[in-house]
């Protein structure tokens, strides 16, 4: 029996399973694991809607519902063997991971274990700053805010309070925008002067969401500071305390909460045989997303150097992700036969909409710019198109649906 192990379900791992268990049906020659140290898929994109939604609008049973698939439900009915747990090291030559005190063959395996958040050795910042990586990180930043304000509400003489976001991206400039509606929604709660709580973004690049169309970032600038959002550009942190935040321009900024969003590396793994990575310590794969003299080891999304039709790494993004897990669920079984080579890996130049405040958001894609209600819903329908991938129509729309309900409560 051909046993296939994919570690980590995200979007990635995810779409690798369900495609390869679609292309093996009724084989009882092929085995697939599917590894996770949750008992759940996270749909990350909605993180900050969760670490910005308001304690006393919704709770944190409606937040996991609204956030979470259960492998249970995914894999009901399919013939996946599913694995809570986390590999604690891999041995090539062996053909074999370690979980805890169990041992797991395989004879392909696929690397989906997704990225960690990147401090770039800033002294402090590691240490001092709240991270948005998973659900347990967006409910703590969720709970700091509101103490943040509540732990002022009977003083007479209010502090100012200062929200810094490291990191002008997708997750900081989305961020951005939905803690100003929970901190108008707080301030009106706690009876706390709103001219007292600031929102900034500190962002080393001369522009946000660098990298994207520069319409978008263009646009996303005047709607953050139209809802009253401050931006600093082309300024860096340097160093971070408890309390203060240094620049590389010299100044000292007080902070009272600060969230990073600065960047990810790959998350790795610990291996018995070094594997072979690129500079960034991302693996280095081939044009078939096999890692380089490993033919039985794929790798895919954010801990992977995948290469696009440029020859350039593609984004680290979950449509990027899913993309490559439908791909290997499409060439593997042409390697597993070892008679013609599959057709290699090729990106799709996806579109992208960044959300930035309420039911307004930016977009861009194949030509198409648009601005406002029309991108946040075009944003909605993507969701509901992924959802589908993994569950029913029926499901996806619910899915999306309870969503829209409860994080538009602070809109």
């Amino acid at each position: 029996m051909i046993k296939i192990a994919i570690i980590g379900g995200g979007f990635g791992g995810l779409q690798t399973v369900l495609g390869l268990e679609k292309k093996f049906k009724g084989n009882n020659n092929v085995s697939l694991a599917l590894i996770d140290k949750r008992d759940y898929h996270l749909f990350t994109p909605n993180l900050y809607e969760v670490a910005t939604a308001g304690e006393d609008l919704v709770s944190v049973n409606q937040i996991k519902k609204s956030i979470t698939l259960p492998f249970k439900e995914v894999l009901k009915g399919k013939n996946v063997k599913f694995i809570q747990g986390e590999v604690t090291e891999l041995d090539p030559e062996r053909k074999c991971l370690i979980l805890g005190q169990k041992k797991l063959d395989y004879d392909y395996l696929v690397l989906a274990l997704g990225s960690q958040s990147e401090f770039f050795n800033i002294p402090g910042a590691k240490e001092n700053a709240m991270i948005l990586k998973d659900l347990p990180d967006a409910l703590r930043v969720r709970n700091k805010i509101a103490f943040a304000m509540e732990a002022q509400r009977f003083e007479v003489n209010k502090k100012n309070l200062r929200f810094v976001i490291a990191g002008g991206g997708y997750t900081g400039v989305e961020l951005a925008g939905e803690l100003k509606g929970l901190a108008d929604f707080l301030a009106w709660q706690n009876q706390y002067p709103r001219e007292k709580v600031t929102i900034e973004i500190i962002e080393g690049n001369n522009k946000l969401i660098a990298g994207f169309d520069d319409r978008m970032s263009r646009d996303a600038l005047y709607r953050l500071k139209n809802i009253g959002v401050q931006v600093r550009l082309s300024e860096k942190i340097a160093a971070v305390d408890l309390h203060y935040i240094s620049l590389a321009s010299g100044e000292k900024l007080a902070y009272d909460i600060l969230f990073w969003s600065a960047g990810v590396k790959a998350r790795g793994i610990n291996s018995s045989i070094q594997m072979a990575l690129d500079p960034r310590g991302r693996l280095d794969l081939n044009e078939f997303l096999q890692v380089k003299n490993f033919h039985n080891i794929f790798g895919l999304g954010d801990m992977a150097a995948v290469l696009g039709t440029n020859g350039k790494p593609v984004p680290a993004s979950a449509q990027d992700a899913a993309d490559q897990g439908k791909y290997l669920a499409y060439a593997l079984p042409y390697i597993l036969q070892n008679q013609k080579p599959p057709k290699v890996y090729k990106n799709i130049k996806h579109g992208f909409i960044v959300n930035c405040g309420g039911k307004w958001a930016v977009m861009s894609y194949r030509g198409i710019y648009a601005t406002g209600f029309f991108a946040y819903a075009i944003d909605k329908l993507a969701h509901i198109r992924y959802y589908m991938s993994v569950v029913s129509l029926w499901k996806a729309i619910k899915y999306v649906v309870f969503q829209m309900e409860i994080y538009s409560r602070n809109d």
